[in-house]
């Protein structure tokens, strides 16, 4: 049996050093050698792993329209090298797949990147337990005043859907935040008890970390606020009744690293350090099971999210077009007392390769909030001119401090999740990508959106009026318009991309997925090493 699987290795090894096959051939043989690989792994030699390395940067069959599975079936080979084999095997596939990240791109790039990003590891975040509530009490807001010892008589200010008091000659806000109309109370329910949890649960952190106090109510996190004491923002859409939570949080609780307001701009050294200290954070959390999944949102596109069965939620690893980027990152969850808005942790216990996704969303979260930070610098500077050109804002940047900033990012999420610091060379060039993030971030060429008859059919009268007047449409044209009748070209951007096409900034991505890789790789080896049962 020995020899014939070793003639069979033999002959399929031999075939793909021919390169002469076709593509539907060439995948059979590393389905094949694959198959091997899992059931035989004490035959593979550095020779076995030296052709699957040549699959992955072979370029003969890139064009095909199927080549990603070609190359995800090879990077998925030389994973389980990794994890199957022992000894030389398992360094030299190491090693192949972290030259392949560093030295491709396009469908060969992501296939190795998710190979790695899909080694297993142990990772069971902690246990949080579903509150029911029947009873659900009711106050107004000078109940929840002199609840928190004070009676402050001037009206709460307003941010958003949440209504904020100072307490304590200003050191401290007392916030009450409202559900939606597409909040359960369970929702704003389990952002109170992630954070009584990440009080009580025994964490320590050793950097800055402001954790909001949640406040209770006859014994529960969920209220009704009755007689709301100021008119909240338009199209907020409350819940009908009014459910809410309260939180006690650190004064810069609602100061965001990216502010567009001049008076609350942060200067370059305060955003470098809320910036990374907030990677690190996010990577640290993630370590320990914690998952932030939405640190600023990403959609592939909005107007669409009611009818596609992905909501139209950004799937970074697909590299389409990212919808609105600028306008994602103006109230980012993450700020100068840390992470925020936690009705988005979820308490992670699965496979790492589900994982590898979020942690994409982190550093591609955290890049587009640094280069709106100098998009900021210039908030008006965004769309078209006045002769319909692209508005070019790339003055706006700083390419080595961006180039730092990435490097940093990188370096502080990547010692947050595997909890040491990196070492080696790293697999991509912060200085091209810097020079492609201003290009594309710094430049609007991608403003254009279409909406679609069928999303016109699913607006009233009155909201597709209304969304014609916020995207520039001036009254005369909006009554014209007849709803359901065609397509209509807006203006919504800036966009990453032009209207169903690819993400104009591949790099970012291919470092987005670059880094995840490399977390879930080093995490892996960290573990791995550790355990008895390892080399």
């Amino acid at each position: 049996m020995g020899w014939d699987i070793a003639r069979e290795k033999k002959t399929l090894e031999n075939a793909l050093k021919t390169k002469g096959l076709d593509f539907t051939a060439t995948y059979l043989a590393v389905r094949d050698l694959h198959a091997i690989v899992r059931t035989y792994p004490e035959t593979i030699k550095p020779e076995t792993i030296t052709i699957l390395k040549g699959v992955l940067e072979g370029r003969e069959h890139a064009s095909q329209t199927q080549a990603y599975f070609l190359y995800r079936e090879a990077a998925d080979a030389l994973a389980s090298v990794v994890v199957r084999a022992s000894g030389e095997p398992v360094e030299c596939a190491i090693a192949a797949l972290k030259h392949v990240l560093g030295t491709v791109a396009g469908d060969s790039h992501r296939a190795t990147a998710e190979a790695l990003g899909s080694l297993p590891f142990s990772i069971h975040g902690p246990k949080i337990s579903e509150m029911t509530i029947q009873d659900i009490p009711s106050v107004n807001w000078q109940g929840i005043l002199g609840k928190n010892g004070t009676t402050n008589g001037h009206a709460p200010a307003v941010l958003g859907r949440s209504l904020i008091a100072s307490l304590d000659k200003e050191e401290r806000l007392l916030v009450v935040k409202l559900a939606c109309n597409e909040d359960s109370f369970q929702s704003i329910l389990r952002e109170a008890v992630w954070m009584e949890h990440l009080n009580s649960g025994g964490y320590s952190f050793p950097i800055r970390f402001h954790i909001p106090t949640p406040i209770k109510i006859k014994g529960g996190y969920v209220f009704r606020l009755q007689n709301i004491p100021v008119r909240m923002p338009e199209g907020i859409g409350l819940h009908p009744k009014r459910y809410a939570i309260g939180f006690i949080a650190h004064k810069g609780y609602f100061t965001y690293p990216n502010d567009h307001r001049m008076e609350r701009r942060l200067t370059m050294e305060e955003f470098r350090e809320v910036i990374l200290r907030n990677a690190w954070l996010l990577g640290r959390l993630t370590s320990l099971g914690i998952v932030h999944c939405a640190p600023i949102p990403l959609f592939h596109n909005r107007i669409q999210r009611h009818r596609r069965p992905d909501n139209g939620i950004y799937e970074w690893q697909r590299g389409g077009r990212l919808d609105r980027w600028l306008g994602s990152c103006a109230y980012p969850n993450f700020g100068l007392t840390g992470i925020r808005d936690f009705e988005h942790l979820i308490a992670f216990n699965g496979l790492s390769r589900k994982l590898y996704p979020h942690i994409g969303t982190h550093i591609l979260s955290l890049l587009l909030v640094t280069g709106s930070y100098f998009r900021h610098k210039d908030p008006e500077k965004v769309g078209l001119d006045g002769q319909g050109a692209p508005v070019d804002a790339r003055e706006l940047f700083d390419k080595s401090a961006l180039k730092a900033l990435i490097q940093g990012i990188f370096l502080s999420y990547y010692h947050g999740f595997v909890e040491s610091e990196f070492t080696g060379e790293v697999p991509f060039n912060f200085d091209e990508l810097a020079s492609r993030m201003i290009e594309e971030m710094g430049v609007d060429r991608h403003m254009e959106e279409v909406l679609r008859v069928v999303d016109q059919e699913q607006m009233t009268d009155e909201a597709f009026r209304d969304f014609l007047q916020k995207s520039g449409y001036p009254e005369e044209e909006i009554a014209n318009f007849k709803k359901g009748a065609k397509d209509i070209m807006i203006h919504t951007g800036p966009h990453l991309g032009g209207f169903n096409q690819r993400i104009s900034l591949p790099e970012l991505i291919e470092f987005v997925g670059s880094v995840s890789a490399l977390c879930i790789l080093d995490r892996y080896q960290k573990e791995r090493l550790a355990s008895p049962l390892g080399p």
